[in-house]
């Protein structure tokens, strides 16, 4: 009987730090402009190598083929459909 992981989870983190350094140095304020949507990007990068990492242990690779990302106030989500 192979088990099937319905979902993985990463816990979000305030980053109302970052305005508050680039409001102070306004200065370092270069590359991306839009820091929530680049710390969702990283987030669901880490998801995925989780993801990979565990059907890599398993010796299963079709976790990849219908997946979807959930959102809500303190985490992200894939959760893998069947």
């Amino acid at each position: 009987m192979n088990k099937r992981i319905k979902k993985i989870s990463i816990k979000k983190f305030n980053q109302f730090y970052l305005r508050k350094i680039i409001k102070k140095y306004p200065g370092i304020n270069s590359g991306r402009k839009n820091y929530t949507y680049q710390y969702k990007r990283v987030l669901k990068n880490i998801l995925i190598s989780k993801t990979y990492e565990f059907s890599s242990n398993k010796k299963r690779v079709d976790y990849f083929s219908n997946y979807k990302f959930e959102e809500n106030k303190n985490l992200l989500i894939i959760k893998f459909l069947s």
